[in-house]
């Protein structure tokens, strides 16, 4: 329960220790408090709500067992100066006795656009005793109403789609410039600079949207490039997805400036964007296409090369006029929402490591490993107007047939899977000059430069990783290097295809949003447990329902438009995300925001119900069951198999949309038809596909049988008999990972929550023959690929195919599953026998959760970490009497209680940290 202490009422303890003329010194605290966020976010500026969310977390000093906020207060300011001295004008809860530290809203009065707001949190112990104030964070609104913006969208007035454009624009600032925010919103790419300098070191922004329906603005705090007197306001413009096939006939190329200020004496200034603004094309534009198997690159003209353009004393009187334009083609708004999500940056250097020249006049460059992002090249011994092509490749040298559409460049005898990523410098003739990349990227490994008059320096060949992925929250290891080398491998991979703000399933030829790699186990194996990514999964789910139709299909990727190669897993995904995000982050904001789209959606395939069943409701390669399972085998949609896996997802979605329901308090009559509708399907499922004398469903594989225990379509008579029949397929016809990337998440959820299954497993996962993930480890994948095919001349060799494995590590081996709306972690450790070790951390809304266990030579001891805010269920395997805790007996330990259960005992322990041993002898590999 929570309740608020108005400060004009008597005092409580709380507020008579918080008040308190001398506070303890700070060897006394026993608490204090962190990593305030606002809004999922760090110091979010440009936020587009009235009443954010506010979190933090609290530090256990004393590692005091049953340690815990009792009381909180939190205030607002609308400066830094007001709140260090505690002068909260604009918002102080008072002290509000309540343990919630994660996501507490803003209790004050309306707060305005372009608002700048400064906040810090105290709180109280489990005896009532305070810590010191927290550091300050800061928050500012953005432009909440239509009626807030009040510039023109511009373009060049004759440029062409691929050309990159310079605006500019001169600010007067009659005074010393103090709070200032510029606000940009881009139908494309944009980089702003004031006085000749970037704004901020974010690329490629704003983040991908579905550009014919809402445009994301970003937020810049420019007052420390500001100058008294006459600034210098200029934006660097590139189209992006404006050239892409489906949106070219529905947007323009815009951009859209406001910028709002005040002096150090309260003198408000600003500026929009308004015909007034010069711009010229630049001396960089996009080469080639930006469309699927064509994403292009980038052509720089170091003949027309200026450096100067965007600083003050630049002469623009040469240049033309911006042109007022609507950002959509058709006569309707476009939404301008504030991105409150990762902004893509440079997040690794990547140097050559080598340079060779077996084809002549070819010099292939080999950046060591696969990355997303651009490309930094030096140039010697060029003369003006000579040409430099550079292609970018993920092997060394493919030949394929004639009929292979990668197929896009040819060198000599061979051809280069270059997926059409070529990049152009004209030479200006001078030692040093440079191509980068700025408004397109590429993936790849391979550097391969025609046109150059001499061999390239390693020195002078630079790559720049790039990612929109948010910063990393969990750690693992063990004793085995394969596991430590393929969970890496599983993060890195999703920074790679992490770009733009969207994971996309591969960065080089296709970058689209798909529902099966970029939600499922991507979302609870690997984003949500190893990534902080609160605010980015909820840009996503709006994503998905911006691409559903009046209808309420919901287009297979998301957010941009394709009409290629789905299935019903692709409009399930925002119920999905939902619904995991839920249990990270136990927001029910989210599920109030999915569930009219989830009703929508599973009225659209109810209206393809015959018989109960589901039946084929679109073309164009839609219906698809599992996907690059090996072989690789494709499942297409004309298939039995794929009829079955799509109303196995059939079911999974409406049972999420039933507990989407219950949790956000709809009402029984909500959901009574959705499961009835469910029930018949679970046994029309099994009355069709269950085979009695296999003791399987269907075809027996390890997709469809997870996917029917899973979807619940198994009889509680039958479960342990089809469980039985999975574990013989893994040890019998198929020892190795038979799944492909649509069957994931069923598959991981049931071998996670099986403990009999985890030998099984480890098995299989510890191989490093094909097919598998040991298998891209030995054959030095850095990331993974398409296919389990690495050699397949159709494999991207960075993609989201098989993303998630982190999961097995996380909430297997280490057995840490969160239920943040319960405010309780599960940790259910689980020892295999070639592992002598396992150690790892995951970051919750209230802390870090560490799980490890060591085999040691008279048992095995657990290390536990439970965050102050959360209570812990701990399973261990073996019966209490077998257990101690630091050294005593777990009836003499504090902070717990315990119950056997079928030869386990669950352990209920408060936050704190905890060593159990089971005492027997463990043989240590």
């Amino acid at each position: 329960m929570k309740r608020s202490l108005s400060l004009s009422k008597p005092l409580s303890a709380f507020v008579l220790i918080a008040l308190s003329i001398a506070l303890p010194s700070c060897s006394n605290y026993t608490v204090s408090v962190s990593d305030l966020t606002c809004e999922y976010l760090i110091n979010s500026l440009g936020i587009d709500t009235e009443t954010p969310h506010f979190s933090w977390k609290i530090e256990n000093h004393q590692s005091t067992r049953g340690q815990k906020q009792t009381a909180y207060r939190l205030l607002v300011a609308s400066s830094s100066d007001k709140l260090k001295n505690n002068v909260a004008d604009v918002w102080d809860s008072g002290v509000v006795e309540s343990e919630q530290s994660h996501l507490v809203p803003f209790g004050g009065g309306k707060l305005s656009s372009c608002g700048d707001y400064y906040w810090k949190v105290q709180v109280f112990d489990k005896d009532g005793k305070p810590s010191t104030f927290s550091c300050q964070a800061r928050f500012s609104v953005g432009l909440l109403n239509v009626s807030d913006w009040q510039g023109e969208w511009l373009k060049h007035p004759t440029a062409m789609p691929e050309r990159h454009i310079w605006f500019r624009k001169t600010l007067t600032v009659n005074g010393k410039p103090s709070t200032t925010f510029a606000y940009v919103a881009s139908q494309g790419y944009h980089e702003l600079y004031i006085n000749g300098k970037k704004a901020d070191e974010r690329v490629l922004a704003p983040a991908c949207s579905r550009n014919d329906r809402r445009v994301l603005y970003v937020t810049y705090d420019i007052e420390p490039l500001l100058e008294k007197g006459e600034n210098t306001i200029a934006l660097w413009y590139g189209p992006g997805w404006t050239r892409n096939n489906y949106f070219a006939s529905r947007v323009n190329q815009a951009v859209l400036v406001q910028i709002d200020g005040k002096t150090k004496l309260g003198e408000q200034f600003e500026l929009h964007s308004d015909t007034t603004w010069k711009c010229a094309e630049s001396y960089s534009s996009n080469a080639g296409g930006f469309n699927f198997m064509d994403m292009g690159g980038e052509m720089v003209d170091g003949t027309q090369y200026n450096e100067d353009w965007n600083k003050s004393d630049f002469d623009d009187n040469e240049w033309l006029n911006a042109v007022s334009i609507s950002p959509l083609k058709r006569e309707s708004e476009i939404v301008l929402s504030a991105q409150m999500t990762d902004a893509s940056y440079i997040t690794k250097i990547v140097q050559a490591k080598s340079v060779s020249d077996t084809v002549p006049d070819v010099y292939r460059v080999d950046m060591g490993e696969h990355f997303t992002g651009y490309l930094n090249s030096k140039f010697y011994g060029l003369q003006y107007g000579d040409t430099v092509v550079i292609t970018i490749s993920e092997k060394v040298y493919a030949t394929f047939n004639g009929k292979d559409m990668h197929a896009s460049g040819i060198i000599g005898d061979n051809t280069v899977e270059d997926h059409r990523q070529k990049q152009i410098y004209i030479a200006r003739g001078e030692d040093g000059e440079t191509f980068r990349n700025r408004f397109n990227f590429f993936s790849g490994r391979y550097v391969h430069f025609t046109g150059l008059r001499k061999a390239p320096a390693i020195e002078d060949i630079t790559g720049y990783a790039i990612s929109s992925a948010p910063s990393r929250t969990a750690t693992f290891e063990c004793s085995d290097s394969l596991y430590n080398k393929i969970f890496e491998a599983d993060l890195h991979t999703f920074e790679m295809c992490h770009t733009e703000g969207v994971i996309v399933d591969c960065p080089n030829r296709e970058r689209l949003g798909y529902g099966p790699e970029g939600a499922y186990q991507t979302t609870w194996g690997l984003g949500l447990p190893c990534f902080e990514s609160g605010a980015y999964y909820v840009k996503n789910v709006r994503d998905w329902a911006d691409v559903q139709r009046e209808d309420g299909f919901i287009n297979n990727v998301a957010p941009q438009i394709s009409i290629m190669y789905g299935c019903a897993l692709n409009g399930t995904s925002n119920m999905n995300i939902a619904w995991e995000h839920f249990f990270k982050y136990g927001d029910k904001r989210i599920l109030e925001t999915v569930q009219p789209v989830g009703k929508r959606w599973l009225e659209f395939l109810n209206s393809y119900v015959k018989d109960g069943m589901l039946t084929r409701y679109a073309e164009h390669g839609y219906f698809l069951g599992d996907w690059v399972s090996p072989g690789p085998v494709f499942e297409y949609a004309e298939t039995e198999e794929a009829l079955y896996f799509n109303n196995c997802v059939y079911a999974m979605a409406l049972d999420f949309y039933i507990d989407i329901c219950k949790t956000i308090g709809k009402e029984e009559s909500e959901t009574a038809v959705y499961q009835g509708r469910l029930d018949t399907l679970r046994q029309r499922l099994h009355e069709t596909y269950y085979r009695p004398k296999l003791g399987c469903y269907l075809n027996g594989d390890q997709v469809r049988t997870t996917c029917a225990l899973y979807a619940g379509i198994v009889p509680d008579n039958l479960r342990q008999s089809v469980l039985q029949h999975l574990a013989n397929d893994f040890q019998g016809e198929h020892p190795y990972i038979n799944v492909g990337s649509f069957g994931r998440y069923p598959f991981y959820k049931t071998i996670i929550a099986e403990n009999s299954f985890y030998e099984i497993f480890d098995n299989i996962l510890s191989k490093t023959s094909y097919p598998g993930y040991g298998y891209f480890i030995a054959n030095g994948c850095n990331v993974f690929p398409e296919t389990w095919e690495i050699a397949n001349s159709n494999c991207a060799q960075t993609h989201t195919s098989y993303l998630g494995i982190s999961g097995w590590f996380i909430k297997g081996l280490a057995g840490i599953r969160l239920e943040s709306q319960n405010c309780r972690v599960n940790i259910i450790p689980n020892v295999v026998e070639h592992l002598s070790f396992v150690r790892a951390e995951s970051e919750t809304p209230y802390g870090k959760v560490k799980s490890s266990w060591q085999k040691e030579s008279d048992g095995t001891g657990y290390e536990i970490n439970i965050p102050v805010g959360l209570s812990a269920s701990i399973t261990l395997p073996a019966s209490a009497g077998q257990i101690t805790e630091t050294g005593k007996p777990l009836a003499e330990s504090e902070g717990m209680t315990f119950v056997e259960v079928d030869g386990n005992t669950v352990i209920t322990a408060v936050s704190g940290r905890y060593n159990f041993k089971i005492k027997q002898f463990v043989p240590v590999p």
